[in-house]
């Protein structure tokens, strides 16, 4: 998947005065999964709030938010691994 790029405090990378494009697959999840609900203005139900669940408890509902939330953005996730050492996943964008 290709998009537009952002660095690691999420700003935009802006090269020659131009928005820099390319693999996006990863920065997508990972903004998917910092994002709380009502985030996104064209998709408000967007986002996991992985920050809530740092001190929480690890539930199954966690396992189904991360698993609807990115199928409603089109990836195909293959393996999810949640315990106490943090979550793991596998996929990618169709």
């Amino acid at each position: 998947m290709r998009d537009i790029l952002v660095d690691t405090n999420h700003d935009l990378i802006i090269m020659e005065g131009d928005f820099l494009t390319g693999e996006s697959g990863n920065q997508s999840v990972e903004l998917v999964f910092l994002s709380n609900p009502g985030e996104w203005k064209e998709h408000i139900e967007t986002g996991i709030a992985i920050e809530r669940a740092t001190k929480g408890n690890i539930d199954r509902f966690l396992d189904r938010t991360i698993r609807v939330q990115m199928e409603a953005d089109g990836y195909n996730l293959e393996k999810l691994i949640i315990n106490e050492n943090g979550i793991s996943i596998d996929g990618s964008y169709e």
